[in-house]
């Protein structure tokens, strides 16, 4: 079990997940999951999730069309998420090295 779940919903997010996906895999604490919810994109978003996740175990996605953010984030949390702690994070976020770190120590 991770110590903490990621939720990240996604709706044609293409030009900002690359580097919110490389925010994640640039944490100091490797405890982690990425759980990445993607709400029925039209742009490449489905092509960079899944290969998100053949280059790392720690990510997952899933398909959860037209259900908006806060349904993929629930869905995510209730049905996917395996982690201790849940955190959320949008696909157009960036996280310092250290966020899950400091949220650990906290």
């Amino acid at each position: 079990m991770p110590r903490f779940s990621i939720i990240v919903p996604c709706f044609n997010a293409a030009a900002t997940l690359g580097a919110t996906l490389d925010s994640l895999r640039a944490q100091d604490f490797p405890d982690w999951e990425a759980i990445l919810v993607d709400d029925g994109s039209t742009d490449a978003t489905p092509a960079l999730l899944a290969g998100a996740a053949g280059q790392d175990a720690r990510i997952r996605w899933r398909h959860n069309p037209r259900r908006g953010p806060s349904a993929a984030r629930n869905h995510a949390a209730l049905a996917e998420a395996r982690g201790e702690i849940l955190a959320f994070c949008d696909a157009d976020d960036l996280w310092s090295p250290d966020k899950l770190s400091r949220l650990n120590r906290a």
